[in-house]
Parts: C-alpha cells; sequence; structure tokens
C-alpha cells in the first residue's frame, strides 16, 4: 500500500480549529475515496500564512516546508481573501511542487467545516491524480460550482479555482471573513458598555418623557433611533480604537477595502448582540419593577395595550443607553478585540513575523561570527 505524508500549515484562529475538529477522520475520508492508499497528515499553525496577501509567500512557504519535513503533499489555509481578475479564488495548486493554498474565506459561513474538508479532500485526490495520470478531474469544490483556470500573472501556481460569478465570490468572502473574525467571542469586552448602558436607560427612564416618546412612536421612528445608535457606536469606537485601514504601501486597494467592509460588519454584529443583551435587561427590569398604572398616568397608555408598553419603553431606552455607554467609555480588553479585526490582527501578525526575522537574522549574524572567530584562532 502507498503511503502519502500531507503537511498542512494552517492560520490561527479559525482555520487552525476548524481543521482540529476534523483531522482525525481525514485519512479514513481519503482512504475510502482512493484505494490502495493510506494517508498522514502533519499540521502546523503558523503566522505567515495568515499575514501575506500573495498566494506566492504562502506557496513558496508550503513547498519549503515539503522539502524540509520530507511531505509529499504541503498545502496552506489562510484566513485572507485571494482574488484573480476580480474573481474570488478558492484554490490554488502547482502540481510540479505538489502544493496548494485554500482560501478559507471564499467558502463563505454555511456549513464551514464541512466544505473546508471537502476541499482539502478534492485538492489532495486533484494533486494524486495529476501526479499518477496526468489528469486534473476535479469540476468542482466543495460541492460548489466553480470555474478551473489558469493564471495570467507571474505566479508559482498553474491551477486556480474561482468563482464564476464575481458578486456571489465577494459577498461569500466578505461573510467568510466576519466569521472567521469571530465576533462573538469579544463579547466580554462589552460588558463595562453594556452596563454603563443599563445605568443610563435606568435612570432615563424614571422621567416621563421617555414614556410619553416611546408611546406615540411608529415602529420606523424605533428602527430609526436604534440604526442611529449602532451608527454612532460603530463610529466612536471603530475612531477610539484605531480599526480603520488607511492607505499605504503595504496593503493594496481591494485588501484595504475588504478589510474594512469586514471590520464595519464584524463590528455590527457584535453592537447588535450588545443591543439584544442590554435590551432583554432593560425589558426584564421594567417588568419586575415598574408597576402597569404608570404607564397610564404618564404616557396617557391604554390598559389593552399593556405587553406593548413595556416593549416600546424598553426599546426606546435601549438606544439611548447603548449610544451614551458606547460614547462615555472605551472597551475593555483591547487586545481581544484587535484580534476579531482583520486589519489589526495583520498588524499584529507582520510585528510578530518582523521580530522573528530579526531574531533569525542577529542569530545568523552571531553564528558568522563565531565561524570567523575560529578561523581566526
Amino acid at each position: 500500500m502507498k503511503h502519502i505524508k500531507v503537511g498542512l500549515t494552517v492560520a490561527p484562529n479559525m482555520p487552525e480549529k476548524l481543521t482540529n475538529k476534523f483531522i482525525d477522520i481525514l485519512p479514513e475520508l481519503l482512504e475510502k475515496r482512493i484505494s490502495g492508499v493510506s494517508f498522514e497528515f502533519k499540521v502546523e499553525s503558523n503566522t505567515v500564512v495568515g499575514s501575506a496577501e500573495y498566494v506566492d509567500r504562502c506557496i513558496d512557504y508550503a513547498y519549503k516546508r515539503k522539502e524540509k519535513s520530507e511531505l509529499d503533499y504541503s498545502i496552506c489555509v489562510t484566513d485572507l481573501p485571494s482574488f484573480s481578475n476580480n474573481k474570488s479564488v478558492i484554490s490554488d495548486v502547482n502540481f510540479e511542487k505538489q502544493t496548494a493554498l485554500i482560501s478559507l474565506p471564499a467558502l463563505g459561513i454555511y456549513r464551514l467545516k464541512r466544505k473546508l474538508r471537502s476541499t482539502i479532500m478534492d485538492v489532495i485526490i486533484d494533486m494524486y491524480m495529476n501526479s499518477e495520470h496526468k489528469t486534473s478531474p476535479l469540476k468542482k469544490l466543495s460541492s460548489i460550482k466553480v470555474n478551473e483556470v489558469t493564471p495570467q500573472e507571474k505566479t508559482t501556481t498553474n491551477h486556480r479555482y474561482v468563482y464564476s460569478s464575481t458578486i456571489l465570490g465577494v459577498l461569500k468572502i466578505i461573510l467568510g471573513m466576519t466569521y472567521a473574525n469571530e465576533p462573538w467571542k469579544a463579547i466580554i469586552s462589552f460588558k463595562k458598555i453594556i452596563a454603563l448602558g443599563v445605568a443610563t436607560g435606568t435612570y432615563i427612564s424614571i422621567f416621563s418623557t421617555p414614556w410619553q416618546l416611546s408611546l406615540v412612536y411608529e415602529w420606523q421612528r424605533f428602527i430609526l433611533l436604534m440604526t442611529l445608535s449602532l451608527i454612532g457606536m460603530i463610529g466612536w469606537l471603530v475612531y477610539a480604537h484605531n480599526f480603520w485601514e488607511f492607505p499605504s504601501s503595504t496593503t493594496e486597494k481591494k485588501y484595504r477595502y475588504l478589510y474594512n467592509i469586514t471590520t464595519l460588519l464584524t463590528m455590527f454584529c457584535l453592537f447588535l448582540l450588545s443591543y439584544i443583551i442590554l435590551f432583554l435587561l432593560l425589558l426584564t427590569s421594567i417588568i419586575f419593577f415598574v408597576p402597569d398604572d404608570l404607564f397610564k398616568n404618564w404616557g396617557n397608555a391604554t390598559e389593552s395595550y399593556s405587553v406593548s408598553n413595556y416593549l416600546r419603553l424598553s426599546w426606546f431606552i435601549s438606544s439611548a443607553g447603548l449610544l451614551a455607554g458606547a460614547l462615555g467609555s472605551v472597551m475593555e480588553g483591547e487586545n481581544t478585540m484587535k484580534e476579531i479585526t482583520y486589519t489589526s490582527r495583520q498588524r499584529g501578525r507582520k510585528q510578530r513575523i518582523q521580530r522573528q526575522l530579526e531574531k533569525e537574522e542577529t542569530s545568523l549574524k552571531t553564528e558568522k561570527q563565531k565561524k570567523t572567530h575560529k578561523i581566526k584562532t
């Protein structure tokens, strides 16, 4: 039986988490599809494949690892997007070097673990069939209809799988990048803002004006007030924590646009979750401590709309309270927040890589000096 060793180099965070969930069953699944072949996987998490915006760097790293570790195939899984003639790239493959790159955001958010597993298997089978039979049989990846193209630009790959639809591809990448940011894990950083929102909402509810306004507002006004509250939060905190990617020589324009759109969408999801938590807290407080008669006395409400009265007041003071809480404070756990935005995460990764390169350079200089000293003595 032929034995094939496959190296998987995955970016930290989401790619690493997803890969670890199915890596144990991957050899068995592949052996069912390719008879007479056994598979062994070696997984490595490395910042390099999560900080390079160009395919060549990841493919070169995959090839170096393949040669160094004596692997048959080497595949990188990155959490960065990739484009070819404005088409979203799912995978790049170099059949000669037996290396490949998979862009996780291109797979979207629906059944992501299964799609990633299937894509890795498809790429491995593609490379195996090409090396054994000189054919490239795949017409799709991960049950996704895609086009197989040959890169026109100078690159280290010779086969590329892209979405045929530009709009669908970009939409999947934006949603995939937002999901990879894992906005839900940073909700703990908002506990101070939520606490201030509860305090502010509770305080303004002791005055009669919010009661009266909440009873006369139409649902369109409530949505407008909530939207303005969320926009105000996003604008202030993106500015206060420097989450915006400005023009620079290190980031291409299209990637900068994607990073900023993804940051806004990530923050929106996080703020919306915070808003829901605040609304539920204030609604619970009002239900337990506010008698229904007060709506009638303060807001001229009718008894037939008892439940609606509580919901309206909670909705109104949630919008006002959350905006005041955001403007009155900054987020706790800023390091956690930086890990859920591409702009800040890429800055951190580039800095770590730069420090690593400087350390390696210093080590090489020291070793060279020692050799020179030995020769002189």
